[in-house]
């Protein structure tokens, strides 16, 4: 018989656990020992992160402390995106917290592994019986591989159908014109290819004549155009034509030709035939097909959805750390027979204008602009085009926070913050190998904020690494912002991107007319930017658009960009780059090196006088190429360097410039 001091030991042992783990409020989440039946503690945790959501949101009306639900490591798969609306945030100045436990691996997974490959023919492999109708993505022991494409770029020889000309000036037209397609040469296409309507053509930036701009055009119909051409039909070809002539997608302007099995010739590429289910692979040298990891993203491409139901009932007071998600996809380049057509970084072109108006444009070889097509809302919201989707959306949110995160291999955007974000923390994250863009921040149609709408507020995005991404669409900068009130992006390191660094404004269109209520006191400081504009030009490593601050702002709340290291600008015109009316900045302490390595590239591109009252004072370059024709832009205390010969003020900026979580002397 047990002493019975011993038993009152144990009991008032087990009593103090139980007291210890009301108090601190905590919940554990295992994806492979779990079971949602269980109680959520950690001998006994919930399986999915859904029902420790529903666990958390009975106690968030009483909560008195955090709650912290610890997710255990391992993969937690997917199949549809996980909502989180008002009654799932912190109540009573609390938060609620969703965090790795101690040092283990959470990995929000949307992606499906690829098993039972079969040798095929010349060196492919296939694997049958795939499950998901459509994907844009291939990832294989960890790398995005190539989606087959022809290794030549193509012109085409004009268009199918003649022009039909105007006879005046009131947008009447004497017969409509629909421009429905591409004769080429029957080299590049041929009409007996399968799967034609799975077919994409593919505009790149600087190398298709695009400029800033990327396209992705579906095809249609393959025909014969003669015995050495073939007619490629375009669904609303129209549509993309009416952007700005240097970079729309003509035919006389060189496009690759994407996905079909006919360009299956190099290791490293892949097609999916989704009328038979079956995906081909050409494996790279020392890939073996019997052990590798394949991963395709399932249907999911939000995995996150944190969104208050109305900007007066918004959600508060999340915060997720440690957690890794990756394999989303974003399908509708390929589902709504519009494909992806880009207006500038990440607002994309809707395609509901008018037959005919597409023509004027392309007759007249000019922008085509037009308030009541281009302002329009649509029955979904989205006034006058819309975003890629992401893999985490915030909408109507405040107080939220993702920290120590990884967000990898994604069809589309790491984060985006949509309308009335505020509060909202991105700390110490990483963004790497992503379709689209790493981080959205607001809409483009707020320069004037009404009744039931609130710009994005008090947004702070810290200590991040960006790296490759815009890797489908090379139209993305690292982290775009359009219109937002006190946003604070320091100390990122932003690599090997296809446009622009940093992308901050919109609008302003109308140059020195034009001003806002809602772009103002954003400081953009200390961020380490190399290697940008890989793929578009008409780019910089920090490109602005419009105006810096609201008009009854005093002038020391001017938009702020400074202590900033850009280095290896690519395609850039400027590695500082104030563009379209851009006004009310400060432009100084920051260090431009290496920006020649393209004609027009410069350490400052201010190069209309529609840019006024921008101060630019004590930058650093190792070179003295740069153009101002601001008007009250004065240009001081600007000190060039040969080489790497930085003078040692230039030498503190590059060694605080990037993150501070992984403080390092940057090299030459």
């Amino acid at each position: 018989m047990k002493p019975q001091g011993t038993s009152l030991r144990k009991a008032a042992i087990l009593f103090f656990c139980f007291i210890h783990f009301m108090c601190k409020a905590q919940y554990f989440v295992d994806p492979q020992k779990g079971n949602d039946q269980n109680a959520g503690t950690l001998g006994a945790p919930f399986r999915t992160v859904e029902r420790a959501r529903d666990a958390v949101r009975a106690k968030t009306n009483s909560m008195q402390k955090d709650i912290t639900v610890y997710l255990r490591g391992g993969k937690y798969f997917f199949d549809e995106t996980v909502q989180f609306t008002e009654v799932d945030g912190g109540k009573n100045g609390r938060q609620v917290i969703y965090q790795a436990y101690r040092n283990e691996k959470p990995i929000f997974e949307a992606g499906l592994s690829v098993k039972g490959w079969k040798l095929a023919e010349r060196g492919i492999w296939k694997a049958e019986n795939i499950s998901v109708d459509n994907f844009r993505q291939l990832y294989v022991n960890g790398l995005r591989a190539d989606r087959a494409r022809s290794s030549l770029k193509y012109t085409g020889s004009g268009w199918p159908k003649p022009y039909v000309f105007f006879t005046n000036d009131d947008w009447q037209l004497e017969k409509q014109f629909h421009p429905d397609g591409i004769k080429i040469t029957a080299a590049a296409l041929k009409p007996e290819w399968k799967n034609q309507r799975d077919i994409e053509l593919v505009w790149i930036g600087k190398e298709s004549n695009c400029t800033w701009r990327s396209h992705r055009i579906l095809v249609n119909e393959l025909i014969a155009g003669g015995p050495d051409s073939t007619i490629i039909k375009l669904d609303n070809y129209g549509f993309p034509l009416t952007g700005a002539s240097m970079s729309r997608p003509l035919p006389e302007s060189p496009f690759y030709v994407e996905n079909a099995l006919e360009l299956l010739d190099k290791p490293g590429e892949w097609y999916y035939d989704r009328s038979a289910h079956v995906l081909y692979y050409m494996p790279r040298p020392g890939e073996d097909l019997r052990t590798v990891e394949a991963v395709i993203p399932s249907k999911v491409e939000t995995i996150l959805s944190i969104k208050g139901s109305s900007l007066t009932q918004k959600i508060k007071n999340l915060t997720f750390s440690g957690i890794t998600f990756q394999h989303t996809s974003w399908l509708r380049p390929s589902s709504s027979r519009l494909g992806a057509c880009s207006g500038q970084a990440d607002r994309y072109i809707n395609g509901h204008g008018q037959i005919g108006r597409a023509h004027k444009a392309i007759h007249r070889k000019e922008s085509f602009f037009d308030p009541a097509y281009d302002f329009v809302v649509d029955s979904n919201g989205e006034a006058e085009g819309f975003k890629p989707d992401a893999c985490v959306e915030l909408d109507a949110a405040e107080n939220i926070s993702f920290q120590n995160c990884t967000f990898q291999h994604l069809g589309a955007v790491g984060i985006d913050l949509m309308q009335g974000c505020n509060s909202i923390k991105i700390h110490n994250n990483v963004f790497e190998d992503l379709s689209a863009t790493a981080i959205v921040i607001g809409r483009w149609d707020q320069d004037y904020i009404s009744d039931g709408e609130e710009v994005c507020k008090d947004v702070s995005i810290t200590d991040n690494y960006i790296h490759k991404i815009g890797q489908e669409y090379y139209n993305s900068p690292g982290i775009t912002a359009f219109f937002t009130d006190n946003m604070l992006i320091a100390h990122n390191e932003i690599v090997d991107v296809p446009y622009s660094g940093i992308s901050s404004g919109w609008g302003s269109w109308k140059g020195k007319t034009a001003w806002t209520t809602s772009n103002r006191r954003n400081v953009i400081e200390y961020n380490y930017i190399q290697n940008i504009c890989q793929k578009c030009s008409d780019g910089g490593g920090i490109y602005t658009i419009g105006i810096g601050k609201s008009r009854t702002d005093p002038d020391s709340l001017t938009g702020k960009i400074r202590y900033n290291f850009i280095k290896d600008t690519g395609y850039a015109h400027g590695a500082l780059y104030p563009d379209e009316g851009s006004c009310y900045y400060e432009i100084s302490g920051n260090v431009a090196e290496n920006v020649e390595g393209y004609e027009k590239g410069k350490w400052l591109h201010l190069w209309s006088v529609n840019h006024h009252n921008i101060k630019v004072e004590g930058n650093f370059s190792n070179s003295a190429k740069y153009i101002n024709k601001g008007v009250l832009c004065p240009l001081t205390n600007h000190t060039v360097y040969q080489g790497n010969n930085r003078p040692e003020a230039a030498l503190k900026i590059i060694k605080m410039a990037g993150r501070m979580s992984n403080r390092k002397e940057i090299s030459n």
